[in-house]
Order: C-alpha cells, then structure tokens, then sequence
C-alpha cells in the first residue's frame, strides 16, 4: 500500500489546504476547522523551537484531553521531535520512572497534574523545560499560553516518514512499562489500513468521530491522525461520560464511536435514557483493548440496531492489525482478518507457521510495526524477529482468514503437564448469568505444578457460591481445567483500557502466600 502522505507535517499540512474551512474538532462549544487547526499547531511548535525543542527531542504531554493537547502533540511532530503521552492514571512513582526511562527534556502539563511533578521532581534526572497549562503558571514553568503567542511562518524541518514520532509507554501488565517508539509511517500506514476496512468513499465527509478514550493512548490519539488523514470531523470529549453519550451524538451527528467493553455494557444498562435521544446518525461502535462477551455483543447490537466491530491491535503494532469487515461477514468472538498493509500469521515455539484451527503465537508483518522499544535493544530483537512482532498472544485463524485469540502466553497454565488457557475458562464463566466479570490466573501447586483459580465478580442483587459455579463448568470444561480455587471480589484491577491487570491479582496471591508461611 502507498502512503498518501510522507510525513505527519505534510498530512496536517495539505489537509489544511483541502479541507480549510470544514470543522476538525468539535469539543463541547469549541469548533476547529482544519485551517484553525494548521495555525494554532504552527504557533506553538514556534513556541516549542523558542525554549529550544529541535528535530529528535521528545516533548511530554501529561494533560487531559484537549484541542490543547493536539496543538502540542502535532507541533512536536511538525519540528521533527517525538510526542511522548503520558498516562493521567498512572502515580506520581511511575510518571517518574517514565521521564527517567525516556531521557525527555520537555514536559507540557495541565494544572491539575503539576502537584505530581512538583512532588517526583528533585528525582528527575533530565526533564529542564516545563511547560504548564493553566492560569498562574507556578515559578520555573513557562506558560503554554505565552508559546501560543508565536506567530510567523514555521520554517521547514527535514522529516523523513522513518523518523521517531511517538514514544508511548506500555501499561506493563507484566513489568516496568515499556517505550514504543512509533515512526510517522507507522501511524500513516495504521490509519491507511483502518479506514480502508471501515469507510467506503460515499461516506467521505459525512462521518463525523465520537472519540472519548484517552489521548495519551494509542488508540484514541490514531483516531485523531485519521481525522486528519481522511478529512473526518472529531467530536472530542475528556472522557466517557454514559449520562451525556446520547445528548453528544444527537448534539454532533456522529457516526460511530469507538469503546472498549465496559463502555458497551454501561450502554446496555441505560439503554433507556439514551435512546430518548436521536441516534439516527450511527451506525458503528469499534471494540477493542479486551475481550466482548458474546453476550454483551448480542444484546448492544439488538438494543440499538448498530454493529460492533472487534478488533485487535497493541501498541507495538500502532494500534490495530486486525479487524472484522463492516460491510462482510462479522464472526462474534473472532478479532477479524488482516488489515490490508499488514500480514498476520499463526506460528510455534520455533516461529513455523502451523496449519489453520491450531493454535500457536499471532505474529505481525507490515508498516505498522514499530521502530523498537526505547533503550532496550535486547527486549526489542526478542520481540521483533526478522520483521515480524511477536505478540504473546496465544491464537489461531480459521480456513477464512479469521484470528481468533486464545490467551495471552505468558497467561498459560501448565497443570500437570495439561495446557489450561484462562481465556476460555473466563468465556465459560461470563455466559454464566449471575457472572458480572471474572479473570483466571495460575498458582504454584506442590502436586500439580500449577492449579487454576477464578476471581469473581458477582452481578448487583445475585448471589452464588463456589460448589454452584464448580457445578456449573462441571457441565462446560474437561476436569482439569475447572479452577480449584473461586474467590468472589467486588471488582477487578484493570488498567485505562480496561485490560485486567493481573499481575496484580498474582502479587495478591504471592503476599498470601507468604503471609501463610509466616503464620504457620
């Protein structure tokens, strides 16, 4: 496939000149056309160049979503230097391993973060320049509203499409987060394939983006690249907010959204307030992040008359690498197929790829795939292996081109020398009605080297017990694979995106562990 731009400057750039005066951002009473937008980003990369941002330097975003935070963003990339989103969710302890971890010299915050930098910033080994968003900029900031102030022609950088764009942090479900450095034609060629799966050319410049996912994901801030890219107009919000979603898409005629699974089911619940707005004007919701139940995809589909589309994608891979059709053949429970400019394969241990319905790791090919993780070459050469990422998610692709995720690798249970995939065991128990949630992990076991255990959350005003759900896989899933163990917990430790972090619930189960011993 053949990029359409070079570069994300020529992108806004001629975006500008095609679509000047059409709205770009609609957020809340605020309305950007897309010439608006080229000259407020001009004016504060001169800003940026005015306390010394230049071509290679990564410019930190800690802010909510904002028109703010795009001007800030594109203008790193419109001097050739990295956009680096922080996580709003993340303690003042891990914001500090990021700007530590990344050797960034720029900070740009919103007031209400600032106390956390105030806080980490005697151990901060390279941040010089910070640049605060708000009013009373505190001693030793620079005001963003000053560096907005910067008006002139923005003179020409040398950027070339293989150059650092982003540096987003992983949420290390497994470890210390992770830097993945995406190149402007990473984040090209991820939107080039998106739209080309999801839009048809009749619906160009009708479709208007529900976005209300963080900007310091990658989902959500591709979402803003493809806006730009295709000339879609983005309705933006700071968050999701389930009392004011059917006002918003009345309110701006958007098209389609994108959520992860919470959102869907919160949908589900106050289906009735929301739908006493017109929702006439949409007509897709994407899902990705983690798994839809199948019940939950039935029933939103059958509450509003609209589609979901499952996909899936990582960080690593600029967001999406696979998704199912709009206009084709969905599969519930499936990630879809490749999305064109991507290869998607199914391989063993020893990276042979094995025959369709078995499983074995989803590896990933295509102009999408990252440049490297920052400053870990050894991470980066295991998990890219002779251009393909590696994901470590367990899986396998039908005889029509489907993926289907199985598990996470690192997830797996080896019990008595029997593979348990947690993944299916978690399906079995949502289709239990009384289930809300569950996630599965593996713990030691003295005989069986690992047993099984369920952590439960039980829906609002049911009741169940542990024999009733053992009783209840007993008619579903082989001996072996029913947990040993069932805990019942008010909610699950899940990351921004929903993902459920369970290295948490392992940390949770090691301190038992080891508060046992000390009692015994």
């Amino acid at each position: 496939m053949e990029l359409a731009y070079n570069t994300i400057r020529e992108m806004i750039e001629k975006r500008a000149e095609e679509s000047r005066d059409k709205a770009y951002i609609y957020f809340y009473d605020d309305v950007v056309t897309f010439r608006q937008f080229n000259e407020r980003v001009n004016r504060f990369a001169n800003g940026l160049k005015s306390v010394g941002v230049k071509k290679g330097d990564t410019v930190h975003l800690y802010m909510n979503n904002s028109t703010e935070f795009l001007y800030a963003a594109f203008a790193a990339n419109k001097l050739g230097a990295i956009a680096g989103p922080i996580n709003c969710w993340w303690s003042a302890e891990e914001v500090k391993f990021l700007l530590n971890d990344s050797e960034g010299k720029y900070l740009v915050v919103d007031a209400s973060y600032y106390y956390n930098i105030e806080t980490i910033k005697p151990g901060l080994t390279y941040l010089k320049h910070i640049i605060y968003y708000g009013e009373d900029p505190p001693a030793g900031t620079t005001s963003y509203h000053e560096l907005m102030k910067h008006s002139g022609v923005l003179e020409e950088v040398k950027i070339l499409s293989d150059d650092d764009a982003y540096l987003f942090y992983t949420s290390g479900t497994t470890g210390k987060p992770k830097g993945a450095l995406l190149t402007h034609a990473n984040a090209l060629y991820a939107v080039m394939g998106i739209r080309s799966v999801l839009h048809s050319e009749e619906e160009k410049g009708d479709e208007v983006a529900l976005i209300f996912l963080p900007l310091f994901h990658v989902n959500a801030m591709m979402s803003l690249i493809s806006g730009l890219y295709s000339g879609i107009t983005i309705a933006l919000r700071t968050t999701f907010s389930a009392s004011e979603f059917g006002e918003v898409v009345e309110r701006y005629g958007a098209t389609f959204f994108s959520g992860v699974p919470a959102i869907y089911n919160i949908l589900i619940l106050i289906a009735d307030d929301v739908k006493k707005h017109n929702l006439g004007s949409l007509r897709f919701g994407v899902c990705g992040a983690a798994p839809l139940a199948e019940e939950t995809f039935n029933k939103f589909e059958s509450t509003y008359g609209i589609k979901i589309i499952e996909g899936y994608g990582l960080t690593e891979g600029t967001v999406a690498s696979t998704l199912n059709p709009l206009n084709g053949t969905r599969k519930i429970g499936s990630i879809g197929k490749a999305l064109p400019g991507q290869e998607v394969k199914v391989v063993d241990d020893n990276g042979r790829e094995v025959p369709v319905n078995e499983i074995g790791e989803i590896v990933i090919r295509g102009g999408a795939i990252m440049k490297r993780y920052h400053k870990r070459p050894e991470e980066t050469s295991q998990t890219i292996v002779d251009g393909w990422l590696h994901t470590g998610d367990i899986g396998y692709v039908d005889n029509e081109g489907y993926f289907y995720i199985v598990d996470r690798k690192k997830d797996l249970i080896i019990r008595g020398g029997e593979n348990i995939y947690p993944k299916e065991i978690e399906n079995t128990l949502y289709e239990n009605q009384k289930v809300l949630d569950a996630a599965v992990i593996g713990i030691p076991d003295p005989i069986m080297g690992e047993e099984a255990k369920a952590f439960i959350v039980i829906k609002p005003g049911e009741k169940t017990s542990e024999e009733e759900i053992k009783t209840y896989l007993q008619t579903k899933l082989a001996p072996f694979k029913i947990p040993k163990y069932i805990e019942f917990i008010d909610g699950l430790p899940k990351n921004i995106i929903g993902k459920v972090l369970k290295k948490e619930l392992r940390a949770l189960e090691k301190e038992k562990a080891i508060n046992e011993k000390k009692i015994g």
